[in-house]
């Protein structure tokens, strides 16, 4: 990239006047550009300057507002290989990217599972030695401030804010160099989308481990929700935030705490609103395909790790909150927002996990993949990251491209609850991987027991072992249960708990 405003910003502040002209973060050699959809671009120049903006051979004028900021968009282009040029003229001062290809652009976000390295993934080292294509981009946000367990010094949290808190080598063709610090997740569904759709893929990470919902959401949304409002000023002594978050803050910034320099807040990346205003408002409005996710570990128990669930209708009031947000922050409300399902642990992750399951079935447009199979009884970093952002990819394949023939797991249509057995349907054909087990039902006293089951063809079968009529029935309701029950593909079938429905207790 070219940038020869600084050194005019340089010669002009010899002179007593500025000449700086900046385009906006997203915008830098190698960027991946979403197809199909119109572009804005934007940036900041003088007060009152006239900006040229050429794109290829596509060219938009326009001058700055007072406050310095300027806008253009240009309309939508198809997917194109073929690197063309962005180039941004205001008086003296220019700036050049180049090679900027249209393809798909997705942006991966939540916490430590989806920053996992692919390096540290089962057959990363393979992945990053044959990951070599220059199609396959990545634009990866890293946060100064780790979140593991240490102590900052002083000096250095005073500089920490949300202007400066993520760095970012810009936009990267992946190759052996850049794979290996990416987010293994983000790097399986990138390229599997590269092998289905032949276009350019750029994947936008900027996940931080340990981070709660609170941290992802515009302040405004928590500003307008009465029970969260107050997480906006001393989060770390709100006994309702996600506990582990603020334990795990209070070391990172024990230094402060001990002798706090002046009034303001300090800077932490589990702050509620931090990695909204430091990450996702630096993309907007740069136009994306779709959302990843994977998050939920901080935010599923008491103590975010072996402690008591929390309650299903509060997560799941954080998690619509926060789709809707990020629709809203892009300007469309049936923006993709595809998910990963906790998968099992020694923890009690039963109730997030249908957290989950009802937000994908109640919130249009968005979808979830299961876990199950690839997760660790004590490890809550479980390794084997390809079947998670495969799985994705395959989601977003049938969901958002419209392919047909891919592999996703079974999706559960209902139950009819016929006295003491009741009959679970899905989308498709399920099958029993060894023995089937992970049913419950129970009755009118809500005590669940285990339960005989049967598959047959797109059902399964469950009949209550006491003769009861089942008012209730569930399956894999535990912190690691098998993952008993697939499709012919071999994709568990998620964990779920239905209710026979009535008109006094819809659900």
């Amino acid at each position: 990239m070219r940038l020869l405003c600084l050194l005019l910003g340089w010669a002009g502040g010899l002179l007593g006047w500025t000449a700086a002209l900046e385009v906006g973060f997203p915008f830098r050699d190698h960027a991946v550009l979403q197809a199909g959809k119109p572009l804005p671009v934007w940036g900041r120049a003088e007060s009152g300057a006239e900006v040229v903006v050429r794109l290829g051979k596509r060219e938009k004028t326009t001058r700055t507002r007072t406050d310095g900021n300027w806008r253009v968009e240009f309309g939508g282009s198809g997917p194109s290989a073929e690197g063309v040029s962005l180039v941004v003229r205001s008086g003296e001062s220019e700036v050049v990217l180049e090679d900027l290809v249209f393809g798909e652009v997705w942006v991966a976000s939540g916490q430590s599972n989806m920053r996992w390295r692919l390096r540290d993934c089962v057959g990363g080292p393979g992945a990053i030695r044959d990951g070599q294509d220059p199609l396959l981009r990545t634009l990866d946000l890293e946060g100064r401030l780790k979140t593991d367990a240490r102590s900052y010094p002083l000096e250095f949290l005073k500089e920490v804010d949300e202007g400066n808190f993520y760095q970012s080598k810009g936009w990267q063709r992946a190759n052996e160099e850049s794979l290996g610090s990416f987010s293994g997740v983000g790097y399986f569904f990138a390229r599997h989308l590269r092998q289905e759709l032949e276009v350019p893929v750029g994947v936008i990470h900027l996940a931080v481990g340990g981070s709660p919902m609170e941290a992802h959401l515009p302040p405004e949304t928590l500003e307008a929700h009465p029970e969260w409002r107050g997480f906006l000023s001393d989060w770390w002594l709100d006994p309702s935030y996600p506990a582990w978050c603020r334990g795990r803050a209070a070391l990172n910034l024990r230094e402060w705490f001990a002798d706090p320099p002046g009034e303001q807040a300090p800077a932490h990346p589990f702050a509620p609103g931090f990695l909204w205003k430091a990450g996702v408002s630096r993309i907007l409005p740069f136009p994306v395909r779709g959302i990843l996710w994977y998050q939920g570990e901080s935010n599923a128990t008491l103590d975010g790790g072996a402690g008591p669930a929390v309650s299903r209708e509060v997560n799941r009031e954080k998690f619509a909150s926060l789709i809707r947000s990020w629709r809203e922050g892009w300007g469309d409300q049936d923006l993709p927002f595809y998910f990963v399902q906790l998968p099992g642990l020694n923890r009690d992750w039963a109730e997030f996990r249908e957290m989950q399951r009802e937000v994908s079935r109640r919130i249009p447009g968005t979808g979830m993949v299961v876990t199950l199979d690839v997760g660790h009884p004590t490890d809550v970093h479980p390794r084997n990251k390809r079947p998670v952002g495969e799985r994705l990819a395959g989601l977003a394949l049938r969901e958002t491209y419209g392919r047909k023939a891919v592999r996703v797991s079974p999706d559960l249509q209902g139950a009819n609850f016929q006295g003491a057995r009741v009959v679970v349907n899905f989308d498709r054909e399920v099958v029993s991987k060894g023995v089937l087990v992970g049913f419950e039902t129970a009755g009118e006293d809500g005590v669940f027991r285990k339960a005989q089951a049967l598959v047959v063809g797109r059902q399964v079968v469950v009949e209550d072992d006491l003769g009861r009529e089942v008012k209730e029935a569930r399956y894999a309701w535990s912190a690691h249960p098998v993952a008993a029950l697939t499709g012919p593909e071999g994709l568990p079938v998620g964990p779920f708990w239905e209710q026979e429905r009535n008109e006094k207790d819809p659900r």
